[in-house]
């Protein structure tokens, strides 16, 4: 009789080992998969600090870029052509340029931008439209104000970016 109280109570230790065992197996695999999650969310939260880095490093980029090629005097209209070079693909420098010469305008002009704004396009990540109001004034006559759409896509090389393929959209002037 005391064999078998001791051959029960050995069961009986020995089936609450097991399920002990099987409650711990289920419980690390739960662990193992919240641990899994909280990983992946923490990737996915990462890649999209990334990408809004990456996105603010692009649109200011945009910025300093338009700001260079469009606010100038006749004093720096060349030293701006000359800078463009580091922001805007040839192509895109000449459209930009447009008829004018590499001389120095023997009149004063001014060039200056106002409530610009960079969007990123539909088109895709690395497509945007930068709009701006820019304002031309030739010696002592009013200024002409032009609202501006200008459309490119952005290319990046050697971790360094280049504005191209520009499409300028003007709207109609306004004479102050």
């Amino acid at each position: 009789m005391n064999k078998n109280v001791g051959l029960i109570g050995l069961s009986i230790l020995l089936l609450l080992s097991v399920v002990s065992v099987v409650g711990l197996y289920s419980e690390n695999t739960e662990l193992k998969e919240e641990v899994s999650a909280l990983t992946t969310q923490q990737d996915s939260e990462s890649e999209e600090v990334q990408e809004m880095s990456n996105l603010e490093e692009k649109v200011q980029f945009i910025q300093t870029a338009f700001n260079n090629m469009l606010n100038y005097t006749n004093e720096t209209y060349n030293e701006r052509l000359e800078e463009a070079e580091n922001y805007f693909t040839v192509e895109s420098t000449e459209l930009l340029q447009g008829v004018g010469t590499d001389e120095d305008p023997s009149i004063a002009i001014q060039s200056s931008t106002s409530n610009e704004q960079v969007y990123q396009s539909l088109q895709g990540d690395d497509h945007f439209i930068y709009v701006s109001e820019v304002s031309y004034q030739v010696e002592e006559n009013n200024p002409v104000v032009i609202d501006y759409f200008y459309q490119f896509s952005l290319i990046e090389r050697n971790n360094k970016y280049r504005i191209d393929n520009v499409e300028i959209i003007p709207k109609q002037p306004t004479v102050y």
